[in-house]
């Protein structure tokens, strides 16, 4: 028999606290898909060692012990969550992956629903949206917000106001986005070039490891900001064709001037009282204009440029032969469940 397979992939800092906690959930989530018969299988749970700064280590080798399923996987050293999550991914195997972080944020029990969703929308990447505030501090929570919004709008990215880290992924996209994911390459945006069939499903996440800490957030302005550069050098830039539009608007505009006043001065040369100005005025605007326009058509070009140094693809093939199975595989698990 054919089995859908899922794969985990978690990276892992500081997680000590929280790690058999996580793996005890995969393994009740695990037991009850089996138990349930359906054609849904968690094949692996990937565990991507960060060169944590806890005993995370220790704990990950004594539970994969007698769970042949849990794999550790370790980095030479600090590469950041993102590198993380792309090194566990391109270790995968399952048809989709989820990515999930070491906290209990992330709750194994809620992929079904992220599963559902994409057959629901017949998407290939399902992001979870906290249903109420996730973090203890509302400033976080809108923080975040806004800075996606404003840069989902610069990017002409309507897919960026659900990125999270708690996603499905089709496999094969996600294992072949990650493997041209360079240093300054965003993993979200990298997904958005093999498909644009995205949803988002909205479900309990609260910030455990935060409300312990008293509020303290994980993420301070400087690390959003830094999240929007990795997302701006991965992307085209809206701002660019705008300005392209400027300069050509504002060269035309030089050019019908000129015209007019040219013939103003021919046919009406009482009407122009003070000499110098208008053609001041027209050649400010005319290389101010053709300047806009050269600077916005290089920069676009390097944009271009950019993308293709980062390895966006000319097309990929995707499999979803296994869509229907997938469906059919959730509609007996819901059945089952009532």
């Amino acid at each position: 028999m054919t089995y859908i397979s899922i794969s985990t992939v978690t990276p892992v800092y500081n997680g000590a606290n929280y790690l058999k906690d996580l793996i005890q959930e995969l393994e009740e989530f695990k037991t009850y898909l089996i138990e349930s018969d359906v054609q849904i299988r968690l094949v692996e749970s990937i565990f991507v060692v960060d060169e944590c700064i806890d005993n995370s280590r220790e704990v990950l080798q004594e539970a994969r012990q007698n769970r042949e399923w849990v794999n550790v996987i370790e980095l030479s050293k600090n590469f950041g969550q993102h590198p993380a999550t792309i090194a566990g991914i391109l270790h995968s195997s399952g048809d989709w992956v989820v990515t999930l972080d070491e906290d209990l944020q992330h709750r194994p029990k809620y992929i079904i629903q992220l599963l559902e969703e994409v057959v629901k929308e017949n998407s290939d990447i399902c992001y979870a949206d906290g249903k109420d505030r996730v973090h203890s501090s509302v400033m976080r929570d809108k923080l975040a917000r806004y800075f996606k919004r404003i840069i989902s709008y610069l990017l002409n990215n309507k897919s960026i106001p659900y990125f999270n880290s708690f996603r499905l992924l089709r496999g094969d996209i996600a294992r072949a986005a990650s493997a041209i994911c360079r240093h300054e390459t965003y993993l979200d945006i990298a997904l958005s070039w093999f498909t644009q069939r995205v949803s988002n499903t909205t479900i309990d996440m609260t910030d455990i490891r935060n409300q312990e800490s008293e509020g303290k957030s994980g993420y301070s302005f400087m690390g959003l900001v830094r999240h929007s550069k990795r997302m701006i050098m991965s992307s085209k830039v809206k701002l660019l064709r705008i300005g392209i539009i400027i300069g050509v608007l504002a060269f035309i505009a030089s050019i019908v001037y000129a015209a007019y006043a040219l013939y103003s001065s021919l046919i009406y040369p009482q009407s122009v009282e003070i000499r110098g100005w208008t053609s001041t005025i027209l050649i400010t605007l005319f290389f101010g204009g053709l300047t806009c326009l050269l600077l916005g058509f290089s920069l676009e070009s390097l944009s271009e440029l950019s993308l293709s140094h980062n390895g966006k693809p000319t097309f990929f093939v995707v499999d979803r032969s296994k869509d229907q199975q997938l469906k059919q595989a959730l509609n007996k698990l819901s059945d089952a469940d009532l």
